[in-house]
């Protein structure tokens, strides 16, 4: 009786000091820009919930913050949330994990300025910023809801509504008679070659997941787009969304309410729609030579 009694003892003293030695490892990387990949600064950086803050008095890597690089020692292992900030710039939150067989962990965090505005993005480098894609087809957009997104092929020239005739002019015309609009066409497409690589600002936080997508433009009958609502009375044709051929571009995290968007972009004429919870946040026209 007093042998079983020893053995449990020891087995219990042997698991306590098992749990008690709690493995832990490092944790480091840089903040860099989202748009150019250039560190950034002084930049701040915590782990939401635990005491590991760049701001903490004895945090000693602070010359190295100068750089936009930071390190964390003795990090138990385990699942954290990183957060990265700086003035003037938006945030990222990111989720880590480390384990047992590799508690070591490197990691870039990217941040950006708070004057970006929301919309689509060409990357910048160390000398220029982002350069921002004008929207210039969305004012020949449609909203549709099971055709995806359509396009108005032509719109009255903004400013010039009908006007009357100058009686006095051309005395053939009937008074009172209305000239018809000038009509501009839509825009033609942004041309790019091969793999697309963008950035996207939202509008909002998002709490579900982006999507991104493009399909090919095809010309249609718009009454076979009744859901699409935009379209003139006397509009036969349309710009559509070939939605059976949707292709998924991939999105990736960047900082909060900026994403990567990247993939090859089908030959041709595209619509590309983004896109949260089924529901369409905006279209852009692109087309792959």
């Amino acid at each position: 009786m007093k042998k079983t009694i020893t053995l449990c003892a020891t087995a219990a003293l042997v698991a306590m000091a098992l749990t008690g030695c709690e493995k832990t490892g490092t944790i480091e990387g840089e903040v860099c820009d989202a748009f150019t990949g250039k560190p950034l600064e002084m930049p701040t950086i915590w782990m939401d919930s635990t005491i590991y803050s760049t701001l903490k008095e004895k945090y000693k890597y602070k010359q190295e913050l100068r750089k936009g690089q930071f390190k964390f020692e003795k990090v138990p292992v385990g699942s954290y949330k990183i957060l990265a900030g700086r003035s003037k710039y938006i945030k990222s939150k990111n989720m880590i994990a480390t384990t047992e067989e590799n508690p070591n962990l490197k990691v870039t965090l990217y941040i950006y300025s708070d004057q970006i505005e929301p919309g689509l993005y060409l990357p910048g480098d160390e000398e220029n910023g982002p350069k921002k894609i004008s929207n210039e087809w969305v004012v020949w957009s449609t909203q549709c809801n099971e055709s995806i997104a359509g396009y108005q092929l032509e719109r009255p020239q903004a400013g010039d509504g009908a006007k009357v005739p100058d009686q006095k002019k051309d005395k053939k015309k009937k008074k009172g008679k209305k000239e018809a609009a000038k009509m501009s066409p839509l825009p033609a497409p942004r041309v790019i070659e091969g793999k697309l690589e963008v950035f996207y600002r939202n509008a909002s936080s998002v709490t579900s997941p982006l999507v991104a997508k493009t399909y090919p433009a095809v010309e249609g009958d718009v009454s076979a787009h009744k859901d699409c609502k935009g379209f003139e009375a006397d509009e036969k044709k349309g710009l559509f969304a070939d939605k059976d051929k949707g292709t998924n571009l991939t999105v990736t995290y960047m900082a909060e309410n900026l994403f990567k968007i990247t993939g090859e972009l089908p030959k041709g004429k595209q619509i590309i729609q983004f896109s949260q919870d089924g529901k369409t946040l905006t279209t852009y026209y692109f087309e792959n030579k």
